[in-house]
């Protein structure tokens, strides 16, 4: 395999276009590159490789993921990351960027006779900060909590969840798709929800509440969204705030499942922060995590449930 049949491969497995035994093999051949000089001069390439795989890494079987992710601490431990003069780079953009960008990066880095054509310098893309930075990308990933200096990244698992149900809430799910079954695993997501993911799987089950056929996709997936919302409140009560109003949600079913899946990870909020979660003016992020804000949004979706099956709501009944 050449050098262009190479990063060729590495975009068709970001892409999913590879049988899925190809996509391991790449991975691990990949990883022990890396592993092998992970201080050398060259392993950019390496890194920059795992960066576009990772949306098949996150999610793959057996060793994979562990031995990508002991590769890229190995680079983290041979990069020099002494400070720079550079006041940007790479890995500040976000990840649907660099996956278009990384292939020509590859192919112009390799070849002096190209013209380069990139946003950012070419000592820029072989910076050991970038360089470092990518490391701790793809150990974040697979490792999640393990490199808490990871530039943000949402979790190709939770750019799944939101294509799915986006799906869903046009009309046109994807083939394949069982929704009663989805919504009820957004159900039981609002269910073990902890901490500061709660907000973002309640604005998510909420946004289903939006929608006519939720109530109708199965009894398992209203009983567990009821389930949900009912645990919520039950673990929040009446929680105080300093907040003098709190947001309203996006008007789209669809922007707030955007909204909803990106305060649901750390890695998500990151990402809300830096660079919004693609909908339009996105409201701070404090008010949005509030356990208040958290009670009202499951309270009203559960009236909202009830109301869909035409099943008194206790608290109005009482």
């Amino acid at each position: 395999m050449t050098y262009d049949e190479l990063v060729q491969a590495w975009s068709e497995t970001a892409q999913d276009l590879l049988p899925m035994d190809e996509q391991d093999r790449l991975a691990l051949e990949c990883a022990r590159e890396m592993t092998a000089a992970p201080g050398g001069e060259r392993v950019y390439q390496w890194v920059f490789g795992q960066v576009l795989m990772l949306p098949h890494t996150e999610l793959a079987g057996g060793d994979v993921p562990q031995v990508v992710a002991g590769a890229a601490r190995a680079v983290r431990r041979a990069t020099s990351v002494a400070d720079c003069a550079h006041e940007e780079h790479p890995f500040d953009e976000q990840w649907v960027d660099l996956v278009d960008w990384i292939p020509d990066v590859l192919r112009m880095l390799a070849d002096d006779s190209l013209e380069w054509v990139e946003n950012y310098e070419k000592d820029v893309w072989v910076c050991p900060r970038t360089v470092d930075a990518f490391a701790a990308m793809i150990l974040g990933a697979l490792e999640p909590g393990s490199a808490p200096d990871a530039p943000p990244l949402l979790p190709f698992s939770d750019r799944r969840v939101i294509d799915s149900l986006t799906a869903v809430l046009e009309g046109y799910p994807q083939a394949g798709t069982d929704i009663g079954w989805e919504v009820a695993c957004v159900g039981r997501d609002v269910e073990r929800a902890r901490g500061e993911d709660r907000a973002g799987q309640v604005i998510t089950a909420a946004a289903l509440t939006w929608w006519s056929g939720t109530a109708e996709s199965s009894d398992e997936a209203y009983d567990a969204l009821v389930r949900g919302f009912g645990t919520v409140l039950a673990a929040l009560g009446d929680p105080a705030c300093s907040h003098d109003e709190h947001p309203a949600l996006p008007r789209w079913a669809t922007d707030a499942v955007r909204l909803g899946v990106h305060l649901s990870s750390p890695g998500g909020r990151g990402v809300y922060e830096r660079h919004g979660p693609g909908v339009k003016n996105p409201p701070p992020l404090a008010p949005l995590l509030c356990p208040r804000f958290t009670a009202s949004v499951a309270r009203d979706s559960l009236a909202r449930l009830r109301e869909m099956r035409a099943e008194p709501d206790p608290e109005s009944a009482g």
